[in-house]
C-alpha cells in the first residue's frame, strides 16, 4: 500500500510541482513553461495535432504495394488512414473549442521518403503526442477541458503502442508511467518538421533548445557520442550532464569532455535525453540541449534488442 501512495504521490509531484525530489539515481524533474493559459495550452494541444494530420497526409505517396515491398502488412496502411482520420477529427475538436483563438496550421517538412521511414516517423511523432498529451492537464482548470484532453491522450497512446509493437515489432510501451516533459522540450522535438508558421498566430511562452542528437541504434549500456551546439558559449567551459528521462525516472550521467557518454543499463522503451549543466534537476533553465528521442528496444523477456525501424 505505502508503494501504491508513493507512486501517486511521485506522479502529482511531477506535474503539478516546479520541482521533484527523488532518491538514489533519480533526480529533480521541473516544469518551467510558466503559467499558460487554457486557451494557450489547448493551441498547443491544435499545434500538435496539425503537425500530426499534415504528416498523415503523406500517405498519399505511398500505395498498399510499397508497404508490401517494404516488408510491411499491406492492411497497415489502412491503418493509418484510420489515424490519420482520428488526427483531423482531433483537430476539428480543438478547433470548435478555441474559435476564432484557433492557431493555424504551420508548414510541415518530413524525413521521410519511403513505408520503412514513415512508420520510424510515425513512432517519433506519436511518442511526442502521448508525451504532450501526459502534461497538458496540467494547466487546465475546465473539468470538461480535462476529459477531453485526457480522451485524445489515450487515443494517442493507442496509436504508438500498435506502431512500435505492431509494425515495428518492439514493445507497446516503455515503463509503467509516460514522460511528462515540459511543454519547451515537447517544442523543440517538434521543430525540425516546422518550415514557418503564420504570423497570425499567437506566439507562446515556450522556449526552444539546441537540437541534440545521439548516434543511430544507440543501446542500454554503450558509449557513445553525442552532438549538439552549446547554447551559449559558456557552456562549452562549463561540467555538463546527459540526463535520461523515462517515465517519472530521471537517471543522470556526467557527459565527457569529448561529448561521449554511457547509456544506462536500466533503460528500456521511449526514452528522453536532455543535456544540462545541473547535475541536481533536468529543468527548462538548466537546459544546454535536446531532448533527444531514443527507442530503445527490448524484447518479451525484458531483454534489450535492435529493430531495424
Amino acid at each position: 500500500m505505502k508503494a501504491v501512495f508513493a507512486s501517486l504521490s511521485l506522479a502529482l509531484a511531477i506535474l503539478s510541482s516546479s520541482a521533484l525530489s527523488l532518491p538514489s539515481h533519480r533526480r529533480d524533474i521541473s516544469e518551467d513553461d510558466g503559467t499558460l493559459s487554457e486557451i494557450q495550452a489547448l493551441n498547443f494541444a491544435l499545434s500538435l495535432e496539425h503537425l500530426q494530420y499534415d504528416f498523415y497526409k503523406r500517405l498519399d505517396q505511398y500505395q498498399l504495394q510499397d508497404f508490401s515491398d517494404a516488408g510491411l502488412p499491406a492492411w497497415s496502411r489502412g491503418r493509418y488512414e484510420q489515424i490519420s482520420a482520428h488526427e483531423l477529427t482531433h483537430s476539428q475538436f480543438l478547433e470548435d473549442i478555441l474559435g476564432d483563438k484557433a492557431v493555424q496550421p504551420c508548414t510541415f517538412n518530413f524525413p521521410d521518403t519511403d513505408p520503412g521511414s514513415f512508420v520510424k516517423t510515425s513512432n517519433i511523432v506519436e511518442a511526442i503526442a502521448s508525451s504532450t498529451y501526459t502534461s497538458l492537464t496540467k494547466y487546465l482548470s475546465d473539468p470538461d477541458y480535462i476529459i477531453a484532453i485526457s480522451s485524445i491522450h489515450s487515443v494517442e497512446a493507442r496509436h504508438s503502442a500498435w506502431i512500435n509493437a505492431d509494425l515495428r515489432t518492439g514493445a507497446a510501451w516503455s515503463t509503467a508511467f509516460d514522460a511528462p516533459l515540459s511543454l519547451s522540450q515537447v517544442n523543440t522535438i517538434m521543430k525540425p518538421f516546422i518550415v514557418s508558421c503564420p504570423s497570425s498566430n499567437s506566439p507562446l511562452p515556450v522556449k526552444e533548445f539546441p537540437a541534440l542528437s545521439f548516434p543511430d541504434n544507440a543501446q542500454p549500456g554503450q558509449t557513445v557520442q553525442v552532438s549538439f551546439t552549446p547554447a551559449t558559449p559558456e557552456h562549452q567551459s562549463q561540467t555538463l550532464y546527459a540526463w535520461f528521462i523515462s517515465g517519472f525516472t530521471a537517471i543522470v550521467v556526467p557527459l565527457n569532455d569529448d561529448l561521449t557518454v554511457t547509456i544506462p543499463n536500466a533503460l528500456q522503451g521511449f526514452v528522453f535525453s536532455v543535456i544540462t549543466n545541473d547535475r541536481e534537476r533536468v529543468s527548462d533553465d538548466a537546459t544546454v540541449a535536446g531532448p533527444a528521442f531514443l527507442v530503445l528496444d527490448y524484447d518479451y523477456q525484458g531483454n534489450s534488442q535492435t529493430l531495424p525501424m
